[in-house]
């Protein structure tokens, strides 16, 4: 009976994922300087908090709970920083699903902001999603966050639908975005602001 049960629960909670979710850290060169991508550690959690922070004009949307609660999802999360030096500049994180991948959160310090950090990040997300077979990449952003917004759109990302009062802290609505990485039977209306 319990092998039955297994079976059972691995068909309606699947968890299998078809990639790995280490990471290898690397460097990369922006603008003549040396930025270190890295995953996400519990001792990054107090500069996570900072740049949120600066982001997010004081507020810190995601607490230093959430951040500890999602870093011990290793099995289906992906979060990683990036740093110059010692200063944490930008970092992303996603969970990945046999279905889907959300990307959870994405912010790129304002003094590092327009030069293509978080474009990267994201292809990098996306690409592990591929590679995961996923059929989707899906997100929230603040619906009147355009510069975020164009950049979701500049990669594929589609306007879904509009999630009321999302953002609890600021009773700000959320556009939910997908870019579908496999052919999908849902016709859509393209959602226009």
């Amino acid at each position: 009976m319990l092998k039955k049960f297994k079976r059972l629960n691995n068909f309606f909670h699947p968890e299998v994922n078809k990639i790995d979710m280490n990471f290898s850290p690397f460097a990369m060169t922006v603008n003549g300087k040396v930025l270190q991508v890295m995953q996400a550690t519990d001792n990054d959690i107090p500069a996570l908090l900072v740049l949120e922070k600066a982001v997010y004009s004081g507020h810190t949307p995601w607490s230093s709970f959430s951040f500890e609660s999602e870093l011990k999802k290793r099995k289906n999360s992906l979060y990683l920083v990036v740093y110059q030096a010692s200063t944490l500049v930008a970092f992303i994180g996603a969970r990945f699903h046999p279905r889907e991948a959300h990307i959870t959160n994405i912010a790129v310090a304002p003094d590092y902001q327009g030069q293509h950090i978080g474009r990267r990040l994201l292809e990098l997300m996306i690409d592990r999603a591929r590679k995961n077979e996923s059929e989707c990449v899906s997100l929230e952003v603040k619906i009147d966050n355009d510069v975020a917004k164009r950049l979701y759109e500049s990669i594929g990302f589609e306007a879904t639908f509009i999630r009321k009062n999302y953002y609890q802290d600021t009773h700000t609505d959320a556009v939910n975005m997908i870019l579908w990485l496999k052919p999908h039977q849902i016709k859509r209306r393209k959602l226009t602001f």
